[in-house]
């Protein structure tokens, strides 16, 4: 079997074990009242929007909502980007669509997967001040769409950030 990445699915079967060739993660997009909320991450040393990787059980929303409350201390949810069809038979939950997906190669030895979702607070975070945390990050913040452009992240992070600004069904 290939080199395994901490992070990687394996698939067994009839077969054996297989890696699935894929990392698994999800970041959130919060914006409020113009602004967007980043955290400064330590390993890349670069502001990025809060996320990680999946872990057994969670569905890419819920994991985006886990890691944004791991990092930042804020409780969300993910707003689905597409209509949500509700289902009637006990059988099936919609899950929210995230707005982008891409497929990162920074990730080794595999590729990464990555879904990113807007997020709002719950009700149990709306009057709640964020908090680092500080194992990962440097630091959590607010940024304008102008703070953007000259804040040293990805270029990914930049246009993802400016199109939520616009686009977020809270903003």
């Amino acid at each position: 079997m290939a080199q395994q990445n901490k992070h990687s699915f394996i698939l067994r079967n009839s077969r054996g074990e297989h890696d699935m060739g894929f990392v698994y993660a999800c970041s959130g997009y919060l914006v409020e009242g113009g602004r967007v909320l980043l955290v400064h991450h330590r390993g890349w040393d670069m502001w990025v929007p809060p996320g990680g990787h999946l872990e057994p059980g969670d569905t890419f929303a819920r994991a985006a909502e886990r890691e944004f409350k791991e990092e930042t201390g804020l409780e969300v949810e993910a707003i689905s980007s597409q209509p949500m069809i509700e289902m009637d038979d006990g059988r099936n939950l919609p899950e929210p669509v995230p707005f982008f997906v891409d497929l990162e190669h920074h990730f080794e030895p595999n590729p990464g997967i990555v879904q990113f979702f807007w997020v709002r607070r719950t009700k149990n975070s709306r009057d709640k001040e964020h908090s680092a945390q500080a194992k990962e990050l440097h630091g959590v913040d607010w940024f304008s769409a102008e703070q953007i452009e000259r804040l040293n992240t990805f270029d990914q992070v930049k246009k993802l950030a400016k199109y939520s600004l616009q686009h977020h069904p809270d903003a």
